[in-house]
């Protein structure tokens, strides 16, 4: 759910964790593809700034 870029929030309230730490601490790994992916979104957004 979060690499398909799913709010942290929302996947909190589906799975019905009281405390965001649980729901970090199960579901939040970072995969390789996923920190690139968003190191470029973010190269791309501060690009945008400039």
């Amino acid at each position: 759910m979060i690499e398909s870029g799913m709010n942290i929030k929302v996947i909190q309230e589906a799975l019905g964790h009281s405390d965001i730490q649980t729901t970090l601490d199960i579901y939040a790994d970072v995969t390789k593809e996923l920190k690139q992916e968003q190191f470029v979104q973010f190269d791309d957004f501060i690009a945008g700034v400039k």
